[in-house]
């Protein structure tokens, strides 16, 4: 359907069903509407995109001591069955892999989850192993600064309350459950952090694993004395693995 580096660029009105922004145009000039299903081919060849000045997904122009490493040189929307049938668990489909810039890598059987600056430039990526052999200590694989990016999974209608959790995925199931989705990709957020996500949002949700309570209870505290109306939620499973409107109200 997509090209297999094909970049998502914009949110635009359908034209088959008239919805306002469910439309997602992407580099090559292809289009699919996450209400209706419309699909609109490609207009340019992958070729062409770099001939035109268009940055390809994954590539960036940060510099080399930026600490970012480039992305996989063959990610797309190409999901094998293991990967869906792994998402499927959490509720997550193709559709929302690619409104949230998921992409897939077959050459090293990564996941990977991408958050893009102010420009068009990745500033942090994450991937998550699914090769056979793989031990738990090393399914993620992260490439720049968690610490200096506030990466943010959005909802399709604007909302104050932001939860923060520690997996991409996680965030993402937030997110379509209508809140704004923080991974922080440990137990914890640096104060500086914290202080940029007060700008956008008045209330805060800190969700993490069963086994992180007592950090969790610490970021909620760091949160209250920004100004934060902030709570913990704790439960034995992942938020992940969870209706996320049965537990944030």
């Amino acid at each position: 359907m997509y090209g297999q580096n094909d970049r998502f660029v914009s949110h635009e009105a359908c034209k088959t069903c008239g919805s306002r922004d469910n439309f997602a145009r992407y580099a090559s000039g292809s289009g699919y509407c996450f209400g209706c299903g419309a699909f609109e081919r490609r207009t340019t060849s992958p070729a062409a995109w770099n001939q035109r000045g268009i940055q390809r997904v994954g590539e960036s122009s940060q510099p080399e001591e930026s600490g970012i490493r480039p992305c996989p040189d063959d990610i797309g929307t190409y999901y094998p069955v293991k990967v869906l049938e792994w998402l499927s668990k959490y509720s997550i489909g193709v559709p929302e892999l690619i409104k949230h810039n998921v992409l897939w890598s077959p050459s090293r059987e990564q996941l990977i989850y991408i958050f893009y600056g102010a420009g068009k430039d990745v500033v942090l990526w994450q991937a998550r192993n699914f090769r056979q052999g793989t031990t738990h200590k090393s399914r993620f694989y992260t490439s720049g600064s968690p610490a200096d990016v506030l990466a943010t999974y959005y909802p399709s209608e604007e909302s104050n309350t932001a939860i923060i959790v520690e997996d991409c995925c996680s965030a993402i199931k937030c997110a379509e459950a209508g809140f704004a989705g923080v991974p922080c990709f440990s137990a914890a957020m640096p104060r500086e952090k914290l202080a940029r996500l007060r700008r956008y949002y008045s209330n805060v949700v800190v969700w993490l694993d069963a086994d992180k309570l007592n950090e969790a209870r610490k970021l909620a505290t760091q949160c209250a004395l920004l100004g934060f109306t902030s709570k913990v939620v704790h439960t034995e499973n992942d938020p992940k693995e969870l209706r996320i409107q049965d537990h944030v109200r």
